[in-house]
């Protein structure tokens, strides 16, 4: 837990009563839970209990009372994967898009990320802050509590702590929980074209200056960008500076990048569209989260999802993210896509709750948040709903009613 979680809202007492549905996540062997005509009581911002109206505590009759009228009620979610922390657009990435252009493609022409590195790095610190926060409050308002935030537009090692300290600043205001990843291997830069090695060697020089500051250490592995033989000595540096290690693999074909996390002990592999049954036993051996992008797949290449069924087969814990970035997942709202994850990812709605909830959690390395049961802390969602699989269903619309952090409403 951050130390900095006591003051990212005012810890309150509340209770919820009326709850038509109450998502709990206090399943054991099936995470998924929910109790029906349910009530939830929080002390201190933290979940004193979460279940039936019925057996309510009678001390609890001196917290203040919300009638959510029948609704249904779930954790806050957690977004284990976004890119929020930039500058600019790049809407006419959309008509090149339409023409065939590719990622690669774009991003070997001085476009995608590069283009979204030269606005960040030329917009003021208050400039990416006021964009950022903007992004924030929206994800806020569809129901995500707890967001991991990465850098990763600067490509540079000094840029790279500049952003790491913007992340700093929006994590301390609140009262969205962050989770920071310093991601300075996202891309190639132009001043290292064909030099992938000296970049990241260059980039591991940051890493104790890093520690501390951000939880985890990220890089974009996938041929044409990084390969494991510079990745490897990378993640070690990072290691040796007790960072926690998240890899980009497999998004865009098998670059044998599950594997590779696997091998390092990552806590998650992220978009996994093209990981193989080898690497998805490699995952399921070194007990890695697959966080999978429905958003992201959709977004390039519709016809190619990630393989979830399989990961969840294998016994691989999945998480659901947005991967919120201004190219290829342009939204901060991982509360819209549930439709889309239990769409395009063949998920059940049981499912696609525990990916976006206790699964987004261990994808982050915290055990508080994602579920309502005792001691966690009290981030709820209220949804215009009377039932769980309303939101995996109904899409285009923002259902989310009510947001509370610690107990207390944030959003609207």
């Amino acid at each position: 837990m951050s130390p900095r979680d006591e003051g990212l809202a005012p810890a309150g007492e509340l209770v919820l009563r009326n709850v038509g549905q109450l998502v709990t996540m206090a399943g054991q062997a099936v995470p998924f839970a929910v109790e029906a005509h349910a009530a939830l009581w929080l002390v201190g911002g933290r979940v004193q209990y979460a279940g039936p109206e019925s057996g309510l505590p009678p001390a609890a009759a001196k917290s203040p009372t919300v009638d959510v009228g029948g609704r249904l009620a779930t954790p806050g979610l957690v977004d284990a994967h976004t890119h929020l922390l930039y500058a600019g657009q790049r809407a006419q990435e959309v008509a090149l898009r339409a023409r065939g252009a590719g990622y690669l493609e774009m991003l070997q022409a001085g476009g995608g990320i590069l283009a979204t590195v030269a606005a960040t790095n030329a917009a003021s610190d208050s400039e990416v802050l006021d964009a950022t926060r903007r992004r924030l409050s929206e994800a806020l308002r569809a129901g995500t509590t707890t967001l991991e935030l990465k850098t990763g537009y600067a490509l540079d090692p000094a840029g790279e702590l500049r952003l790491l300290g913007l992340a700093e600043r929006l994590r301390d205001e609140g009262p969205m929980r962050l989770v920071l990843t310093y991601l300075g291997a996202h891309a190639l830069p132009a001043s290292h074209a064909g030099q992938p090695g000296r970049f990241l060697e260059e980039l591991a020089t940051t890493h104790a200056a890093v520690a501390g500051r951000a939880q985890f250490v990220d890089v974009f592995l996938e041929p044409g960008v990084f390969g494991p033989a510079e990745v490897d000595p990378y993640l070690a540096d990072a290691r040796r500076h007790g960072l926690a290690v998240k890899v980009h693999v497999d998004e865009l074909q098998d670059g044998g990048g599950a594997a590779l996390a696997a091998r390092w002990g990552a806590v998650s592999a992220d978009h996994c569209a093209y990981t193989s049954p080898a690497g998805i036993a490699a995952l399921q051996a070194a007990g890695t989260v697959a966080v999978l992008l429905p958003g992201t797949a959709g977004y390039l290449h519709p016809e190619h999802m990630a393989p979830a069924r399989q990961f969840l087969e294998a016994g691989v814990p999945i998480a659901i993210g947005s991967d919120g970035n201004p190219g290829s997942s342009p939204t901060s709202c991982l509360g819209t896509l549930l439709p889309w994850a239990a769409a395009w990812l063949h998920l059940t709605p049981e499912e696609v709750w525990t990916a976006v909830t206790r699964g987004g959690a261990r994808a982050v390395g915290r055990t508080d948040v994602g579920q309502l049961t005792p001691g966690s802390w009290g981030d709820v969602v209220v949804w215009d709903a009377d039932d769980y699989r309303v939101p995996c269903y109904r899409y285009g619309t923002n259902l989310v009613q009510a947001v509370y952090v610690s107990g207390r409403q944030v959003a609207p």
